[in-house]
């Protein structure tokens, strides 16, 4: 029968796994410097005679959030601010890594001592997050669902948001629609795209119809990338795309980019052609004029998920959240139905 807690100490947790004190206290520490055999050794004696370390010496609790090698984009910094407020109402210790591929993530994991991991746009460690959770670090995940125990998702479903985008738009007459990518070509991006390209045949429009000018490759770097993508893809869509009517952006800051794009040439939004973008970034409403646009709830997705694998930690809660969450498509003023041609 286990010992209850109050009987067990950090020696006869050491005694009964057959290791020393400097072990189990680094393995209590979530020290990066123990193997991950050694480290189930001693944790399956602590779960055993259900041992918790003295509340005196409990630190905070430290979450460590990935993102990948690119930009920070407005995008993540929305998420990255839910989060931030999450983790200073909570006691949490949130630290922000870029993790660039050159250490396996649950390596890396234990080398920035982490009680749990949020992923931000994970596909890229999707084969490896598996391996993180079962270790015993929970992992949640943004906009990238996995069915897995010890793993959580906050996701929108991104083909639906840009469908009712796309339903929009053409309800106010357009059939002549571009569309302007974002990067990187996520499972996410790669959806909206998806979305407009099911439209298109449904309206009739044949593939050798569809306007998409390519992203610009190898030469955009540096925080407002997906910006300076929407003024170059938009200064394509002007010169060799004659007649569209509507331009449906991939997000917002690409649709900042077109903004700018169309100042430059004379063409007015909307009388000339309409925009509307997708995730309703914090300047949307700022631009002029307003950006119509699908409003993600990106700051409560980063709070909900620091609180969530707060309290999972903590043990006051049994499992991580797998939500699919609501959008609202935002009408302002870059939309209208398209003039009348002579």
């Amino acid at each position: 029968m286990p010992r209850k807690s109050k009987q067990v100490n950090i020696r006869l947790v050491a005694e009964e796994a057959g290791v020393s004190l400097a072990s189990v206290s680094r393995v209590l520490n979530n020290h990066p410097d123990v193997s991950e055999s050694l480290r189930r050794q001693v944790l399956a004696v602590v779960e055993k005679n259900n041992f918790t370390p003295d509340k005196s010496v409990e630190r905070l609790l430290r979450i460590s959030v990935v993102v990948g090698v690119g930009d920070i984009t407005d995008y993540v910094a929305t998420i990255l601010t839910g989060m931030g407020l999450a983790a200073n109402t909570e006691g949490i210790e949130l630290s922000i890594q870029r993790c660039s591929g050159r250490l396996p993530l649950l390596r890396a994991c234990r080398l920035w001592r982490s009680n749990g991991v949020a992923l931000i746009s994970g596909t890229e460690w999707l084969s490896e997050i598996p391996e993180v959770a079962d270790s015993g670090i929970p992992c949640m995940l943004i906009e990238t669902p996995l069915e897995r125990e010890n793993v959580g998702y906050l996701c929108h479903d991104s083909r639906r948001a840009m469908q009712q985008m796309l339903n929009y738009v053409h309800s106010l007459g357009h059939r002549r629609i571009a569309y302007l990518e974002a990067d990187p070509p996520n499972r996410s991006y790669q959806n909206r795209l998806d979305a407009y390209r099911e439209l298109m045949e449904s309206i009739g429009e044949s593939p050798d119809a569809f306007r998409i000018p390519p992203y610009p490759v190898g030469h955009i770097d540096g925080i407002g990338r997906d910006k300076e993508a929407g003024y170059q893809q938009t200064m394509q869509l002007l010169s060799g795309y004659p007649g569209v009517t509507a331009i449906v952006c991939a997000n917002d800051e690409i649709a900042f980019g077109c903004y700018k794009a169309c100042a430059e040439k004379g063409v007015r939004i909307p009388e000339d052609v309409s925009v509307v973008g997708c995730d309703d970034q914090s300047f949307a409403r700022f631009l002029s004029p307003g950006l119509t646009t699908i409003r993600l709830p990106l700051t409560y997705m980063g709070r909900r998920a620091i609180q969530c694998l707060g309290d999972f930690l903590r043990g006051n809660q049994t499992a991580l959240p797998k939500e699919h969450l609501l959008r609202e498509l935002v009408i302002r003023n870059s939309a209208a139905p398209p003039a009348k041609r002579k």
